[in-house]
């Protein structure tokens, strides 16, 4: 069976309470304050049965002027709104205020319930009923049915049930199957249990053990147990009326604005991007910049709104803006919002979230109205594109789930068709598919190539660089182990070869002069006749009247030959005497601890030379360091 909500909206004393105490048999008004002054001033809640045995959760807002900010935390999550109007008053202020926050929350089912209808004349309703089309005429309840009623006789409520019944009929289920999230409208302790709030289950399902996270106060909580319509259960879905009771949060840590949610989904955000419509009602225009009342789920924030193509927004017109809070909310992408002017309190506009998480708008981001067009035409596989592009790297199915917040058959779907059109580049990073733009990929390489040449270019003898220094150079902004696999990928691609953490271009030919021959063959000699005690290059430098740059050069090359090692910089040793080394250092010391001394008496060098020759053996994994000796591996 579906999970339905039907919330109230109407002026005050137009009789909301008294009919759903008619439909339901529940008195929504629990607080004393409310009995006693006769009118609703927090939310009430109820549940419906309809004849064709579909079950409703009944939100009842208060319609005072002064807590249409009540009214807001219980409209948001309705899928029926059902708009009182009292034959005897017709249309009133709160009517239309109501009205048009209902359509701008997107609420597409409706009736209209015309109460009092037992005190009028006959003659009356007819003008009544005129008047409503009138008002209804530019919002999303155009169409709806107008049934007659009196909570007090009865009249009409058979008829409403089943009017009620036709429109839940032809709603869809709910499709959001994003993790839960849940906006507080009520917190309070319960003797025995704790802290225990209700609120609306917007997507995804809670069960009971289950850990949670409520924000904006950044907490973890287990569910110790879950109540819909007052029976207890072990699992709630999107759609139901539900009431939690938390573990690891006390009462006066939450109010009514906070949100539950399922870890690493969404999180809390000062800022968002979004498109804004100013009512035709707005008593003036909406200067840039402009503090506002932020109505988002069930919070009210204080913020500003940033006009990003205008200076002033005049009423029943339409822009991209991005809001600036003094408190944070937890947006998610296609989210619904009210705003209210701060003095005096009204309401004048609304819209939809665009981006949660966006950088901070300046004049000079020429391209933000077509970034928001983008994401408010909601093509799933342009968003996806969007933000591959904007993270310059690769991103999972989950990354993008998450960024975008569309749903996941969204991104996957997405994916799909953008990798087999050839505009995605897919590639697996630990185990994991990731995704990356091929136009953006291809730049990467481009890039990578670009700098391998000219460094040979700079270098004809040596074209090997370190691989850390090129991800240093070129791409900070990958992990490590990103960089591993784009390595591997080129040298798959025959793009670059790879020599333990040295890259060279794979096109890269090193050619040797005659007169470089000669300098090769000199600096072997007396490299190798130096034993354990070679020239460094700085002193072979300036006794062959070399540039040292180039010396380290040929030397590398000589190390490229497996004809040097080089040990340390500007020092080489002769390669096999490195191996011999080795062979001795094992063969006496094997599975021992040996100080330097030891190998340095053994290897019959200096100081100088012996430490820059055991961290070698430790790179290389002849020795190991433990404190001031080695053990011999």
């Amino acid at each position: 069976m579906k999970q339905l909500i039907l919330g109230t909206a109407g002026h005050i004393d137009h009789g909301k309470t008294t009919l759903i105490k008619a439909l339901t048999g529940i008195d929504t008004d629990r607080l004393e304050e409310e009995k006693k002054r006769g009118i609703s001033i927090e939310l009430g809640f109820a549940s419906l049965e309809l004849p064709s045995g579909q079950k409703l959760g009944v939100i009842d807002v208060p319609g005072h002027e002064r807590f249409v900010k009540n009214m807001l935390a219980g409209a948001t999550g309705i899928d029926i709104v059902m708009l009182v109007v009292a034959a005897d008053d017709s249309v009133m202020p709160q009517t239309e205020e109501h009205l048009a926050i209902v359509d701008l929350l997107g609420i597409q089912e409706g009736v209209v319930a015309l109460t009092k209808a037992d005190i009028v004349d006959e003659e009356w309703l007819p003008l009544v009923e005129d008047e409503i089309r009138k008002v209804l005429a530019k919002t999303s309840l155009k169409d709806a049915p107008i049934v007659p009623v009196s909570g007090k006789t009865g009249m009409g409520l058979d008829e409403l049930r089943t009017t009620l019944d036709t429109i839940a009929r032809r709603i869809q289920p709910r499709k959001d199957r994003s993790p839960f999230r849940l906006p507080i409208d009520r917190v309070f302790s319960m003797s025995g249990a704790g802290t225990v709030i209700t609120g609306t289950l917007w997507s995804g399902e809670i069960h009971a053990d289950e850990r949670a996270h409520v924000y904006p106060v950044n907490k973890e909580v287990r569910i110790r147990s879950i109540q819909v319509h007052g029976t207890k259960m072990d699992t709630a879905i999107a759609g139901q009326r539900v009431a939690l009771n938390l573990v690891g949060l006390d009462k006066d840590d939450i109010e009514r604005g906070a949100v539950v949610l399922a870890p690493g989904f969404l999180s809390p955000s000062y800022m968002f991007d979004a498109t804004l419509k100013l009512l035709e009602s707005a008593p003036k225009e909406l200067k840039n910049r402009a503090r506002i009342r932020l109505h988002h789920g069930t919070s009210e924030v204080l913020g500003r709104v940033v006009l990003t193509d205008r200076e002033v927004l005049m009423p029943g017109d339409t822009a991209f803006v991005q809001f600036r809070l003094e408190s944070p909310v937890v947006p998610k992408y296609g989210d619904k919002f009210v705003i209210r002017s701060y003095s005096p309190i009204q309401t004048i506009g609304g819209g939809r979230v665009l981006d949660s998480h966006p950088v901070k708008y300046r004049a000079s981001h020429k391209n933000f109205g077509e970034r928001c067009r983008l994401l408010s035409a909601g093509d799933s596989e342009a968003i996806v594109r969007l933000f591959l592009n904007e993270t310059r790297g690769f991103m999972t199915a989950k990354q993008l789930w998450v960024r975008s917040e569309l749903d996941e058959d969204q991104i996957r779907e997405s994916l799909t068709a953008l990798v087999n059109g050839g505009e995605i580049t897919s590639i697996v990073i630990d185990k994991q598919d990731n995704y990356v733009l091929k136009s953006t990929f291809d730049t990467h390489i481009k890039s990578f190539e670009r700098y391998l040449n000219d460094n040979f270019k700079k270098n004809p003898l040596n074209p090997w660089l370190s691989k850390q220094i090129i991800k240093s150079q070129l791409f900070d902004w990958m992990s490590d182990k990103e960089f591993d696999t784009f390595v591997v990928y080129l040298q798959k691609a025959g793009k670059i070869v790879v020599d333990k953490a040295q890259i060279a271009d794979a096109k890269a030919q090193v050619t040797v002069g005659k007169e470089d021959e000669k300098l090769l063959a000199s600096i072997t000699k007396k490299i190798v006749d130096g034993k354990y005690g070679p020239p460094e290059t700085t002193w072979l430098a300036k006794e062959m009247g070399m540039d040292l740059k180039k010396l380290n050069s040929l030397a590398d090359l000589l190390v490229r030959e497996h004809k040097l090692v080089r040990i340390a910089p500007n020092m080489y040793f002769d390669a096999a005497l490195i191996e011999e080394a080795k062979a001795e250092i094992k063969k006496n010391f094997s599975g021992k601890q040996v100080s330097p001394a030891d190998v340095r008496q053994m290897l019959d060098t200096s100081r100088k030379y012996i430490i820059p020759l055991l961290n070698y053996f430790d790179m290389v994994g002849v020795t190991k360091r433990v404190g001031e000796t080695r053990i011999v591996r």
